[in-house]
């Protein structure tokens, strides 16, 4: 039952065929940045990886599919600012309303070394035919590189990611 389970436990995915629609771009968006590149979903009130190319930085912070991190990285925070209220995570700051609707408004969510020293994300939703985000695409990079042209390229593609999600064309 065990090696069952696991090979069950690895067809999972958020969305009906995300993981097969997003492959070719997040190995792209890898490739072109440097980042490592992960897909994660909100469970239990952590950011849990569904899948992660590695990339320039993966020694330092690696991203495995299984793997769970505090909400308050940038995948969680774009995930728990665009969800319905009552979902189970820390009790949020005061300030964490502002921050959320700052994250709405941008659509992308940044976390520069706020939850691991050295590590800079950066994330946006992935949304699915309701329009409502089902995941999040994020970006992992070393803090001494720019995030203004990183941010631009993971928006891209999060875009071309959602569009193959919603049926429709995406560049």
């Amino acid at each position: 039952m065990g090696s069952r389970m696991f090979r069950l436990g690895l067809g999972w995915q958020p969305h009906p065929g995300m993981l097969a629609l997003a492959r070719r771009p997040v190995h792209e968006l890898a490739r072109a940045t440097g980042a490592t590149v992960g897909i994660f979903v909100l469970r239990e009130g952590r950011a849990l990886t569904a899948a992660a190319v590695p990339g320039e930085w993966d020694t330092f912070a690696p991203m495995r599919a299984g793997t769970a991190f505090p909400w308050t990285t940038a995948a969680g925070k774009v995930l728990v600012a665009g969800a319905p209220a009552g979902l189970p995570v820390d009790p949020p700051t005061k300030a964490w309303s502002r921050e959320a609707a700052q994250i709405r408004e941008a659509g992308f969510a940044v976390d520069r070394q706020e939850v691991a020293e050295g590590v800079c994300c950066v994330a946006v939703p992935l949304r699915g035919r309701s329009g409502t985000a089902v995941a999040a695409l994020c970006a992992l990079v070393d803090p001494s590189q720019p995030l203004s042209p990183l941010t631009a390229s993971v928006v891209r593609t999060g875009r071309v990611i959602s569009a193959s999600m919603q049926g429709r064309p995406g560049r």
